[in-house]
């Protein structure tokens, strides 16, 4: 069943519809105008669970289905998954993770976590969706096998079982599949195996029929999307439970991959659309190291940077893991180029090769071995220099200006509409390096940053007193007053500062020295070298050193093709071909340990001329 693509005129009525409604109210305008356009008997529903939902007064279905004709629309059982994403809120969203996943990658991992059994095996095995949200796998595998075995759709959903923290979700995927089988003219099923919990706190093999038969034999779905800062405390404290999830800050997805694959049966077949960046990052180690301990057979399709879920900057692969031994095969590809993926598109990589700790790199031999060439070249750039964070005041629009104009004494700044007085003495020049380019960018972005610190003997920022603020910096003070409730409730008000005019962290206060500055994230490699050794930085990182001439030969090895091809086989991808710079990504480029003759060679090079020079320092041909 095809979707028939909602247009946006369609989604906007359906929103507008529903907002302030309760999902009962969603439910039963979504079921009524489905039964009527499909000419369903609504008096076969009189005594089933959907006859909660008939309300033949609701005059909005009515409206609703004359908007569906005027665009020739009849709402598909893909189609309702769609509208029951849509109107799921954008806090409900934030907290459990819940998004649309696209019918061409559900069928993609049903038909290959399902494509391994017989026909007759179809009909008996158990599927489970540990975060099934509306049912959306559910509905895709059920036709899968319907059209392989010709069995009943309300059989095969007899071998379902889905859990989800939400009730709504729950009670959706129900009304979901009760549609899919009236659609196909069956007997619907009052109680699917159906379960509101929170999956780590579940044990899904608990459930007799599952702890007969060892476990679940397939697990399918899209774990939560849900950031470490936005778990709930609820589920924070059941992360504990899970072993991938101690290192880092953890996401919530990545225990849904342990949970799931201890509720598979030996041999078993899990199948997820994910966030892609855990074979690189810390979070990830410990997840890596379970991966490697029990050796199971790892399957990725890398999307890479591309995003595949509408609304959400969030870079995914898909993984097929088979709860048996193996190793790990890996390609990259575009989402819509599934169907055309064949195994030599794979890479194939054994676990005793790649690193836990630092990451895996998934790439082929000849790549992987002018990585391997490249970090054991010199010394770690973590190692020879410091790798700064900029400041992070978590309320920078109150902080930072750029003066209107100036005194002797003041800088004017105008906040809101309305001009202050700023005293010179508490003010600290500052720039973001996520916007500079070259060297001369640097006078024409300079900000200025209210700052409230000194720094004692030892170089640590000390907050100065609020009466010392009042008897030296009265105009300052003046004008952060006036932004006390904002600068209060950072943090949502969980954290205790030192003053309610503290910087939200105190991290980047005291960093003196010479500085090659750059982005967090960049699609060439931009540093930008600063002799300001007090100059500020936020949104960016420095490297730190003390020589400017050192400073400017790394600059130029950081410039060179070896690096940019280093960071793109080794960092995160994001969209229009950028990559993250953070620390952790180049920490590990070797540095070479050059003479001086070799430096002024160095510096003195074309581009075209420095990379050929630099290949031959680290010993790498990147033109295999």
């Amino acid at each position: 069943m095809p979707s028939s693509m909602l247009n946006r005129q369609i989604l906007t009525y359906f929103k507008k519809c529903c907002d302030g409604k309760d999902s009962q109210f969603v439910d039963r305008l979504i079921i009524m105008t489905f039964l009527r356009q499909h000419n369903i008997d609504i008096d076969i529903l009189n005594t089933g669970f959907l006859s909660d939902y008939i309300d033949n007064q609701n005059i909005y279905f009515i409206d609703f289905i004359n908007v569906l004709k005027r665009y020739n629309v009849t709402l598909s059982i893909e189609d309702i998954l769609e509208l029951f994403e849509f109107v799921i809120s954008p806090a409900e969203k934030e907290v459990n993770g819940a998004v649309y996943t696209p019918l061409y990658i559900r069928e993609y991992i049903v038909k290959e976590t399902l494509n391994k059994y017989s026909d007759l095996e179809l009909t008996k095995i158990k599927i489970g969706d540990l975060s099934c949200g509306c049912g959306g796998f559910f509905i895709t595998a059920a036709l899968y096998i319907h059209k392989k075995t010709g069995n009943p759709i309300h059989k095969i959903i007899s071998n379902f079982y889905g859990v989800d923290i939400a009730s709504y979700s729950i009670d959706r995927t129900r009304i979901i599949l009760n549609l899919l089988c009236l659609s196909y003219n069956e007997d619907i099923v009052a109680q699917p195996n159906l379960y509101q919990a929170n999956s780590l706190d579940f044990n899904i093999c608990l459930i007799d029929e599952i702890a007969q038969n060892q476990g679940l034999d397939v697990i399918i779905g899209n774990p939560p999307y849900v950031s470490s800062s936005k778990i709930s405390e609820e589920s924070k404290q059941l992360l504990c439970n899970w072993s991938v999830a101690s290192t880092g800050k953890t996401d919530l997805y990545l225990p849904f991959f342990q949970l799931a694959i201890e509720a598979l049966k030996p041999g078993g077949a899990l199948g997820y659309i994910t966030v892609n960046n855990f074979y690189r990052s810390l979070n990830g180690r410990a997840f890596r190291a379970y991966m490697s301990e029990h050796r199971y057979n790892l399957q990725m399709v890398d999307f890479g940077s591309e995003q595949v879920f509408k609304g959400r900057s969030t870079y995914t692969c898909i993984c097929l893991i088979s709860k048996a031994e193996g190793n790990i095969s890996y390609c990259k590809k575009n989402s819509h180029d599934l169907d055309q993926i064949c195994q030599t598109d794979f890479i194939y990589l054994e676990y005793e090769n790649l690193n836990n700790f630092t990451g895996w790199t998934l790439c082929n031999t000849t790549t992987s071995n002018i990585i391997r060439k490249i970090e054991s070249t010199g010394s770690p750039l973590g190692e020879l220099f410091d790798i700064k964070n900029g400041f992070a005041t978590l309320k920078n629009d109150v902080y930072l200006f750029t003066p209107m104009r100036e005194t002797k004494k003041y800088f004017i700044l105008e906040h809101k509409g309305i001009e202050y007085k700023i005293e010179k003495g508490i003010c600290r020049k500052a720039v973001k390096p996520n916007i500079l380019k070259t060297d001369s960018d640097i006078d024409g972005n300079l900000e200025y940053i209210i700052f409230p610190y000194i720094l004692d003997t030892k170089g640590k920022p000390v907050l100065i007193g609020e009466d010392e603020m009042e008897l030296k910096y009265p105009h300052a003070l003046k004008y952060l007053r006036t932004n006390y409730e904002i600068l209060k409730k950072r943090d949502k008000e969980s954290r205790t500062y030192a003053s309610w005019y503290a910087f939200g962290r105190t991290q980047a206060l005291n960093i003196i020295g010479k500085k090659l500055l750059f982005p967090y994230l960049a699609d060439k490699p931009y540093f930008v070298l600063t002799e300001d050794e007090s100059l500020l930085f936020y949104n960016g990182y420095a490297i730190v050193g003390d020589s400017t001439r050192k400073l400017k030969v790394l600059r130029r090895i950081l410039q060179s093709s070896v690096f940019w091809y280093y960071i793109k086989h080794t960092s995160k991808p994001y969209g229009g071909n950028y990559f993250a710079l953070a620390k952790n990504y180049v920490k590990k480029f070797g540095i070479p340990k050059l003479t001086e003759t070799e430096e002024d060679i160095i510096l003195n090079l074309s581009q075209a001329d420095l990379d050929s020079y630099v290949e031959n320092l680290y010993g790498v041909n990147l033109n295999i």
